[in-house]
């Protein structure tokens, strides 16, 4: 009878063993949550960056492709391409977002029937977006040269574009 008895008693965990690995758990994800933060942070600013890139590109292809001029205009976190007056497709980004436009680059940018950039504001290209997010280690800058290149860079925070 002994020996059955030993063997029900290893065959489970006790009520401490569990509580210890319980309390381990919970200490490594207190410890973990602040990167988690920051990563998810760094999540959305990079693929809203990606997402205006990719809008910016398209604008400059419909621009060339439809032989008109096509811009991209923005209304609080809701990004517009246009063609003329219509509204060929619209991004929202989240809210945790922030778009700074850079100097002369808050009216929006125009693509000529040859793809060629132009401020809607008469300015000097290029044309410039910094996105950013609280707690976020990196800042993204995107630019259009004059001649119609969306490029995008990935800088550490509080670096400007």
């Amino acid at each position: 009878m002994n020996g059955f008895a030993a063997q029900r008693r290893t065959a489970g965990f006790t009520l401490i063993e569990l509580m210890v690995v319980i309390s381990i758990v919970a200490i490594l994800a207190t410890l973990a949550a602040p990167s988690f933060t920051t990563a998810i942070a760094n999540s959305r600013v990079s693929s809203s960056a990606s997402e205006l890139q990719t809008l910016l590109q398209y604008v400059r292809a419909e621009a060339i492709y439809k032989r008109s001029e096509a811009s991209l205009t923005a209304a609080s976190q809701t990004w517009s391409a246009k063609l003329g007056s219509d509204v060929l497709r619209e991004v929202v980004l989240p809210d945790s977002v922030v778009v700074t436009p850079t100097a002369n680059s808050a009216a929006g940018v125009k693509f000529d029937s040859t793809g060629t950039a132009k401020l809607i504001s008469l300015a000097d290209p290029p044309y410039g977006l910094a996105l950013t997010a609280p707690h976020a280690s990196r800042v993204q800058c995107i630019s259009v040269t004059r001649a119609g290149l969306v490029r995008q860079e990935r800088k550490p925070a509080g670096s400007t574009c």
